[in-house]
């Protein structure tokens, strides 16, 4: 065995040092690797029934390492490579089709369109409070104004098909038209100070259109109807619809969003009061009642672990850092006083 490393001072303890050495490097290479894996992972998980979690882990620590995490990985060369990554996945769409039902359930999307529907208030108050914006108020009344010279449009184009309706028709919607022109021209007025008042008016008319075909009961199904629609469709890629430059620059802010929200003060105390609350519902109970809540069983851990464990050491072993690592951390002890007055004794 090659001698790389510390060397202990006593010929003995230096011989002891290499068969230890050669014993657990044979034992964490060898043909039972697989049942010493599975054998740590039952004796962790025995172990894990008495241990409770904040014995051996305090909340604090916790939620400084998850603040941690959240201020650090957000702009990480990681995470930006894996944006990047994900973008032109996205672009060039998947390698084997797919549709939309296989990834997304109807009655999952039926929750949620109840769910939403079922709130309309809600709807409602964002919409009133929105009217209060000069400049949304303003734009609500160009929409309702456009709305409402289309629909006149509409209604003369197809009275002029009746003999004698044509010509009434289209002098009322010529006088009409002219007062709706007359409007969308003075919508920039409705912006300002003295007309305000028009164009909240206007929007608010818009929030009731709204709210109300929300709760028409046809609303729900125009949804799913929607849904059905592209359910058997294949999920395609979006060079069909952008550039992959375009692609790469949405992504890439989503990532500025999320690496700005991370770090702000509110996101942060989140991350604290979600850490509390699990604390708060895990800290006392033993830590397998949280590895049994995360739907993991013993074979599942098992199987990751003899799937992974023997890779890493292999690798470690090949390239020499295996031996390394283990002599670093036992040649202390048989360089140190306490071994060498064990042997004089012997």
């Amino acid at each position: 065995m090659s001698h790389t490393g510390a060397v202990p001072a006593s010929p003995l303890a230096a011989r002891l040092l290499d068969a230890q050495v050669a014993w657990t490097v044979g034992q964490m290479t060898g043909p039972g690797l697989p049942d010493l894996t599975a054998d740590v992972v039952d004796e962790l998980l025995d172990a894990g029934t008495r241990i409770r979690l904040e014995e051996l882990v305090g909340v604090e620590q916790v939620g400084e390492v998850t603040r941690l995490l959240a201020q650090r990985v957000p702009p990480s060369t990681l995470t930006a490579t894996l944006v990047e990554v994900l973008a032109d996945r996205a672009h060039a769409g998947p390698e084997e089709s797919f549709t939309l039902a296989e990834v997304v359930d109807r009655d999952h999307v039926a929750a949620l369109v109840d769910a939403g529907l079922a709130r309309t208030d809600l709807v409602h108050a964002l919409l009133d409070d929105l009217s209060h914006n000069p400049l949304v108020a303003g734009l609500a009344a160009r929409f309702v104004v456009q709305v409402a010279t289309g629909v006149l449009q509409a209604n003369r184009a197809a009275a002029e098909k009746i003999p004698g309706v044509g010509g009434l028709v289209s002098f009322g919607a010529g006088a009409a038209g002219k007062v709706f022109g007359a409007a969308d021209k003075q919508i920039e007025s409705v912006l300002g100070d003295t007309a305000g008042k028009g164009a909240g008016f206007a929007m608010r008319r818009l929030n009731v259109v709204v709210v109300e075909t929300l709760r028409h009961p046809t609303t729900r199904e125009a949804v799913l109807q929607a849904y059905d629609r592209y359910a058997d469709r294949p999920v395609r890629g979006a060079h069909e619809v952008a550039e992959r430059e375009e692609v790469l620059a949405v992504a890439g802010t989503v990532q500025d969003v999320v690496i700005d929200a991370a770090v702000s003060a509110p996101v942060l105390a989140l991350v604290d009061a979600v850490v509390a609350g699990l604390w708060e519902t895990y800290g006392e109970l033993p830590v397998a009642t949280l590895v049994e809540d995360l739907d993991l069983t013993r074979d599942d851990l098992v199987a990751r672990a003899q799937s992974l464990v023997p890779r890493v050491l292999s690798a470690a072993e090949q390239s020499g850092d295996l031996e390394r690592i283990v002599r670093a951390r036992l040649a202390p002890f048989y360089d140190s006083p306490e071994l060498a007055a064990v042997l004089a004794e012997a």
